[in-house]
């Protein structure tokens, strides 16, 4: 199959006037070109649009509580997730770094798949049991996917290409969210919670296959697109103890980025985007209620805010052409932050109807434009560091403080209820600004 493939590329890049030893980097930055201005759909994209198609999500909590799971031991499974997700960072970046990062995402796929079968197997049984095991699977799943992701665009397209392309599989995601929304109450109403389980069952099976098809990244490409990283470790093989000796360097190398104090802005700002999240996927409901408005319009409200969601590609897209120069687009994650931070404290404050539902349509728009503009700081952060050889268990590590923080914030939950929904909106939107105010003086 590999064989097949490879001979299908050369005959693509005859057809585009390059011959098989021409293999330079002018010819992997052209190649990059090509792929962002014709290929516009790929595997990845087609990964990412399977993986958005969760028909039981806007009913998530019911899957466990119709099983005889109480609230109580639901945001424990949460923490549980977490924790699983906090310890295996570093270890699954490590086997990332080793194994590659295409190989890291069909691994992932297929440990989802298994979680996903799991959760219909617990849900269908009523086994407590089954569910603590899903959540460990679904947690060391997404420890292969942590970082890996933003570490495999950035090696295929590079600083330039990767905001775009982020925003844009972001988008695929977005998309099937939106149609699994739209499908699931049809499929509730003809099968059950089992059918929605089952069809996104069969929808992880076919993620699993498509993800058998993503490229495989070059290193040649990061190095193409980033001149300034030098022949990075292409002599990371001394075998036996000497290669026991590089991990402990290479351990070593990551935990000194800590150092920088940029490494603490990235850790606490995506803590805060985590906390975000909670509250606009938690919590949306609450404050509903809390404006008289009937709960039963959640469903178009999620609908409407993902589709607004899809205008960070065009958006970012224009932002990152750089017509304004770097110095332009150094000013951004410090703007789109503020811009965040305002709309959160409004929401907080805000009572009139017309203006909460406006800014639930904004918000997660406004905090995915920041939240994108951070992945790509980090991965530049990683290469002036020098870990671009261990790229996905660095950016592990800096990941790491958001799952953390979701322990604490899912475990305290409740607390965070009493405190007032409305001041939690408040204390994250003060956050947000803060951390504008910090980004914008290391951009200068």
């Amino acid at each position: 199959m590999a064989q097949f493939l490879n001979q299908v590329t050369d005959r693509c890049n005859l057809f585009l006037g390059y011959k098989k030893e021409d293999r330079s980097i002018d010819y992997e930055l052209e190649k990059r070109r090509y792929l962002m201005k014709k290929l516009k759909f790929d595997s990845y994209d087609g990964v990412c649009f399977l993986n958005g198609l969760v028909f039981f999500a806007p009913v998530a909590l019911l899957v466990r509580t119709q099983a005889g799971v109480s609230e109580h031991i639901f945001f424990l499974l949460q923490a549980l997730l977490s924790g699983v997700i906090f310890l295996g960072e570093i270890p699954t970046g490590f086997i990332t770094d080793k194994i590659g990062y295409r190989k890291s995402l069909i691994l992932a796929q297929v440990l989802l798949l298994g979680a996903r079968s799991l959760l219909l197997a617990a849900f269908v049984s009523r086994s407590l049991v089954l569910f603590v095991v899903e959540a460990v699977v679904e947690g060391i799943a997404a420890c292969f996917t942590s970082g890996t992701g933003s570490a495999y665009l950035y090696a295929l397209y590079g600083e330039n290409g990767y905001l775009a392309k982020t925003a844009h599989a972001g988008n695929f995601g977005t998309a099937g969210f939106i149609i699994s929304t739209v499908a699931y109450a049809g499929i509730y109403k003809i099968s059950g919670m089992e059918g929605l389980l089952i069809t996104t069952v069969v929808m992880d099976i076919i993620a699993v296959v498509c993800s058998f098809f993503l490229r495989s990244e070059s290193s040649k490409t990061v190095i193409a697109d980033r001149k300034e990283v030098q022949l990075q470790a292409d002599t990371r093989q001394q075998e036996n103890s000497a290669d026991t000796m590089q991990k402990k360097d290479s351990m070593r190398q990551i935990l000194a980025i800590f150092k920088n104090k940029k490494a603490f802005l990235f850790v606490i700002s995506l803590a805060i985007f985590s906390i975000a999240w909670l509250l606009i996927n938690f919590f949306y409901v609450e404050k509903l209620e809390n404006c008289g408005l009937p709960v039963e319009w959640m469903s178009l409200i999620i609908l409407s805010y993902s589709a607004v969601q899809m205008l960070a590609e065009p958006i970012l897209g224009k932002l990152s052409d750089g017509k304004n120069g770097k110095s332009g687009r150094g000013k951004l994650p410090a703007v789109t932050a503020a811009a965040a931070g305002v709309a959160f404290l409004f929401f907080g404050v805000v009572k009139f109807r017309a203006a909460v539902l406006l800014l639930m349509l904004m918000l997660p728009l406004l905090l995915n434009l920041p939240e994108y503009l951070l992945m790509n700081l980090e991965n530049q952060f990683v290469d002036e560091a020098e870990c671009g050889s261990q790229r996905a268990a660095t950016l592990s590590v800096l990941n790491m403080g958001v799952n953390l923080v979701e322990i604490l914030t899912l475990s305290a939950s409740a607390f965070l209820t009493k405190i007032g929904i409305q001041w939690c909106f408040v204390f994250v939107g003060c956050f947000l600004m803060a951390i504008a105010l910090l980004f914008a003086r290391i951009q200068k």
